[in-house]
């Protein structure tokens, strides 16, 4: 049995679709720190301070560690999507001593693959769309906070770390100690709506090291 296709092509050019589109959300961002950073620095031969780029290898026995890993068949499997249980029992053995505290691999340990997929996950799970949940960032922040909230569904609530009222940044060397963060400020930025309040010590970008006191 044969077709006439034929007769079928104006039909199907004339229903053509258009290109997909990105949402509004990601086709208005721009360009991120890192990437206009690289770029002016290889646009002039600069050194560029802005990104940790290691300028030594891998220690030995850690590539051996990688090579045997791949040599082990029960590795070359899906992994649970928390992290293997051997990996989550070591890393909580590893924070519950630093951290003081017995940690329960099961319950409070989660494998990521990276930083940025660790804080997506943790703010799609608590944030919704169209509920105007917040989350609070401390400023100056690490430029993947904003998209990663907005994406979410989030609305992010901005809350600055200040130089201390004692040094003048032109004509004082400032510190990373020298940045503070005003409680009352952070208190009047939470809210019924605040869900989520992002604090990393040491602070990303100005290296601050919260004190005791300070966390407590």
């Amino acid at each position: 049995m044969s077709r006439n296709f034929a007769s079928t092509a104006p039909a199907l050019a004339a229903n053509t679709f258009a290109r997909p589109q990105s949402a509004p959300m990601y086709s208005s961002t721009g360009l991120d720190v890192w990437t206009m950073m690289n770029q002016v620095a290889a646009s002039v031969d600069a050194v560029n301070l802005g990104q940790g780029f290691m300028s030594f290898p891998p220690k030995d026995f850690i590539k051996r560690a990688a090579q045997e890993a791949f040599t082990e068949d029960a590795n070359n499997q899906y992994a649970p999507p928390r992290g293997r249980p051997r990996l989550l029992e070591q890393l909580a053995a590893r924070f519950a001593e630093k951290l003081g505290r017995p940690i329960d691999p099961g319950s409070e340990v989660s494998v990521h693959a990276g930083a940025n997929e660790a804080l997506l996950s943790a703010f799609t799970a608590f944030l919704e769309h169209g509920k105007g949940q917040e989350a609070i960032l401390i400023e100056p922040a690490f430029d993947q906070y904003t998209p990663n909230v907005l994406m979410a569904g989030g609305k992010p609530v901005y809350v600055p770390l200040r130089v201390c009222a004692s040094k003048d940044p032109a004509t004082n060397t400032i510190s990373s100690s020298d940045w503070k963060l005003d409680y009352t400020e952070l208190e009047a930025a939470i809210t019924a709506n605040t869900r989520i309040l992002v604090l990393n010590t040491p602070h990303n970008p100005v290296g601050k090291v919260f004190a005791r006191d300070e966390l407590e």
